[in-house]
């Protein structure tokens, strides 16, 4: 799954976006270090191949056997960032004293990366879908009742921009 993660992960992000136990994913992992980097510490981002041609070999050119198939890791990883942003994404998110004050950087560490992640990345993992549309229902119950506090995220990581372009990309995602 972590091969089609968009940007380095720690082990806790990762595992709290695939519902898995840190412990478990990095136990899973521990055989692959010699084409894996896994950081030192659960916490710490960088999860990532050792060389891209490892994760391009898996994707594409593997034996089926081993083979990877992405739209597979996609959709784990885009159930994921739903399930995450409905269990983590609440009012007042980012503990800000103030409503009618601009956000300061300081508040982006009170967002786990794994919040940080699954609102920013969500729409490409579903993007990446060949059938993006099953996950309507999902999409749904996340954004109805949780819009602003998404706005509120993308905000502080100074993203509104982005969710502009998110918000549309969804639109003619699911709507295809």
């Amino acid at each position: 799954m972590y091969l089609t993660a968009r940007v380095p992960l720690s082990i806790e992000a990762l595992a709290e976006i695939l519902d898995r136990q840190a412990i478990d994913l990095r136990e899973s992992l521990r055989r692959l270090v010699a084409v894996v980097h896994v950081p030192d510490q659960h916490d710490q981002p960088g999860l990532r191949t050792l060389h891209a041609s490892f994760g391009d070999y898996l994707l594409e050119r593997a034996t089926d056997r081993l083979r990877v198939v992405a739209s597979q890791g996609d959709e784990a990883l885009a159930r994921g960032c739903l399930h995450i942003m409905r269990k983590r994404l609440y009012f007042n998110v980012s503990r800000s004293h103030s409503s009618f004050k601009r956000n300061s950087r300081d508040m982006v560490h009170v967002i786990s990366l794994s919040v940080q992640y699954a609102c920013t990345q969500w729409i490409y993992h579903v993007a990446s879908l060949p059938r993006p549309a099953i996950l309507n229902s999902e999409i749904v119950s996340t954004f109805r009742p949780r819009f602003l506090f998404w706005l509120e995220v993308m905000s502080v990581l100074d993203q509104v921009q982005r969710a502009t372009a998110i918000l549309i990309t969804a639109t003619a995602t699911v709507c295809r």
